[in-house]
């Protein structure tokens, strides 16, 4: 870009402060970076809390779903690593358990690609009482996931059903596949964060981000209220592989470069391989990445977030070589929204600035 990173993230403020204002929301941020010069502009706007200290330009963000691409890659380094392969079937991965028929073939493409068969989340009662029972994060999910696998399949294998729980249950198979007694949080701390280039990962981890920013969920006789740090501010531990990640807008931003071709790019097949619609390219999603194709016609690969307190949109447009996040601490149809414009907006001023 022709402007100074200070001017451009200036401009970028001037966008973000109007959106916040024309939509009423407590914070907002956003970052558009390139493989080529890292982070090209970063701002922040609002509070962390409602009524309460400014959002800083550091402050870690939960980022809900969009944990799910991340995810995917954690597979692929294990397949790098010769620990795993693609097209393992649930049969291979968890081999000794007990399996009903209809899980026995499915594959771990099909786990990240939403077409497993699995249902869109766990039943209730796990998610407000045995996913928060005090057990060890590894071993909440081998339970949820050993008895989701005995039992038939919820939906219809190779048919699309957005899944949390096929999600759950693919950070369980990479806890299998590694054999090394780590838990799904700490390979992902060793195969995504220690693998990614110099400052990408900051901030990184799980739940609600322990200080600094609040979601805000919305009381019963309406408003925003902060929803603290505890375990209510999110969704069960064991939750993580679907969308229980935190980070910094910096540290999102340069984790996600290397998708994109450039010289800290992924290794190429990896690359082909997680972001190639999947099953075929009549699919518009990848794995744990959504595909759609721009005004020019031209792949962009996006997703979004929410555990209902946040919202974050991650846009990646190889044809202009660059990096969209937007987040904001609150959900719903105002940030719904304002996200949606601000996503139009950089769009357009990414693909025009550095064409």
């Amino acid at each position: 870009m022709s402007e100074t990173i200070q001017d451009t993230s200036g401009q970028l403020r001037t966008l973000l402060e109007t959106a916040r204002a024309d939509h009423g929301l407590v914070g907002l941020g956003a970052v558009i970076a390139t493989p080529e010069n890292g982070i090209v502009a970063l701002a922040v706007t609002g509070a962390r809390t409602r009524g309460g200290d400014p959002v800083q330009p550091g402050d870690a963000w939960h980022i809900g779903s969009n944990t799910k691409m991340l995810t995917a890659l954690g597979w692929a380094r294990l397949v790098e690593a010769g620990s795993a392969r693609w097209g393992m079937t649930l049969a291979e991965i968890f081999e000794g358990e007990e399996l009903a028929p209809g899980w026995r073939d499915v594959t771990i493409e099909e786990l990240l690609s939403h077409r497993s068969g699995a249902a869109p989340n766990p039943g209730v009662l796990w998610m407000t009482g045995a996913g928060r029972n005090g057990d060890p994060v590894d071993r909440q999910r081998a339970s949820l996931v050993l008895s989701t696998l005995k039992k038939k399949p919820a939906g219809t294998r190779g048919a699309f059903t957005y899944s949390n729980l096929g999600f759950i249950i693919a950070g369980r198979a990479m806890e299998k596949v590694a054999g090394t007694g780590e838990t799904y949080e700490e390979l992902m701390a060793r195969l995504v964060i220690a693998k990614a280039p110099e400052g990408a990962g900051e901030g990184f981890g799980f739940g609600p981000p322990p200080q600094g920013i609040q979601g805000h969920s919305k009381p019963l006789f309406g408003g925003l209220k902060p929803a603290g740090v505890g375990p209510s501010a999110d969704n069960a531990p064991a939750f993580a592989s679907a969308g229980t990640a935190h980070i910094t807008l910096k540290g999102h931003a340069l984790l996600l470069l290397p998708f994109l071709d450039g010289p800290e790019a992924l290794p190429e097949a990896m690359r082909v391989k997680l972001t190639t619609p999947y099953p075929d390219a009549g699919s518009d999603y990848a794995l744990g990445l959504g595909v759609q194709k721009g005004k020019d016609g031209k792949p962009v690969y996006l997703h979004a977030g929410s555990n209902t307190m946040w919202l974050s949109q991650v846009v990646m447009v190889p044809e202009a070589g660059a990096v969209i996040i937007i987040n904001t601490n609150q959900a719903g149809a105002a940030a719904d929204a304002a996200i949606r414009e601000l996503t139009g907006d950089l769009l357009d001023w990414v693909k025009d600035d550095l064409r």
